[in-house]
């Protein structure tokens, strides 16, 4: 532990901590939540209600985070019906996706809602711990979110969130078991979104691949943000061809901060897109995945969906960071 540092202070929570609360109000009424914030300036909330995504995000203040007009919404309200997906997404800084399907709407072997159930199913076993590791100060968070169906699937993900005292990264790692005795299909994408002051004109982003190509038909400047538009349409970006470690960056030379998007490729061997420029929807989402960009039907169809043997595992290691300053941003880029 920093002896010379906790000389300085009564209570280390002071400049870092989880506080856990309850939503009172609004769509998110009872909604449990962690907030986690230290001594970097990295303050994130974690919702163990809504499968431990994240939701707010900022750094020193700043919002890096895209929050959609429903606000954070209670699982208690989910609905799988088709077209209720856009009245209920609630965006944040992570919205995990899967594990039935993380594409559209599509009926296969059920119903499979738009980018799944995980996202919508509380968290057992939720937990979190402050303490020093050596000379670290550790704000970690765990649970697991089961997903099950009687005469049907049985996965599991076990998620720990973590991050340090002066540490500008939250390190994401997922654990997916099937504790079935037949082999599941499974889809995952983690569907991270950036929101304004990060994401504004100017804005641009980069990921750090050998083919890129665009799932909806056109393409439109994947590397900068323009100005919100009214009516402006989505666009949509399969990138592969990574090595051992998958990257994406998004930076604001104006606000001379960035972020990016860290990700195994083992498991993860692809990373979608997103880039919306429609006024108030107004978002870039990089989103490492294990699939390409097709809903569970038609990826079962192409073959092209990852299956999970009876009682076997898989993990996932993601990092989102911050990049503080041009320097920083330039150098991380140059490292790559």
């Amino acid at each position: 532990m920093d002896k010379t540092l906790l000389k300085h202070l009564g209570n280390i929570d002071q400049i870092a901590g989880i506080r856990e609360s309850v939503l009172l109000r609004g769509r998110g009424e009872q909604i449990q939540i962690a907030e986690v914030y230290n001594a970097a300036g990295l303050r994130f909330t974690v919702v163990p209600d809504r499968g431990m995504d994240l939701y707010d995000c900022s750094y020193k203040g700043i919002n890096l985070s895209f929050q959609s007009k429903n606000g954070l919404t209670s699982p208690q309200s989910y609905s799988a019906l088709a077209g209720e997906f856009c009245d209920q997404w609630s965006g944040g800084m992570l919205a995990t996706c899967g594990l039935d399907n993380v594409g559209g709407q599509c009926e296969s072997g059920g119903t499979c809602p738009t980018h799944g159930r995980i996202s919508y199913l509380p968290a057992k076993t939720f937990g979190t711990e402050a303490k020093w590791e050596k000379d670290d100060y550790i704000l970690r968070l765990s649970g697991q979110v089961d997903q099950t169906r009687l005469y049907g699937r049985h996965l599991s993900l076990q998620r720990t969130i973590e991050t340090g005292l002066n540490s500008k990264t939250i390190k994401i790692r997922d654990q997916i078991t099937n504790f079935d005795s037949e082999a599941a299909p499974y889809m995952l994408l983690y569907h991270m979104n950036f929101g304004y002051p990060l994401v504004q004109e100017g804005t641009q982003m980069q990921v750090f691949c050998s083919k890129t190509e665009s799932l909806t038909g056109h393409f439109g400047d994947i590397t900068r943000m323009e100005a919100p538009q009214d009516g402006a349409k989505e666009e949509l970006y399969l990138h592969t061809g990574f090595g051992s470690q998958g990257i994406g960056v998004i930076y604001n030379q104006q606000l001379e901060l960035g972020a990016y998007v860290a990700f195994d490729t083992k498991n993860l061997p692809n990373m979608l897109q997103w880039k919306l420029r429609q006024s108030h929807n107004y978002v870039v989402a990089l989103e490492p995945c294990n699939t390409v960009g097709l809903n569970r039907k038609d990826a079962t169809e192409a073959g092209k969906i990852a299956i999970l043997p009876a009682y076997e595992t898989v993990q996932n290691a993601l990092e989102l960071g911050v990049l503080d300053g041009l320097s920083e941003i330039r150098q991380f880029k140059k490292n790559i």
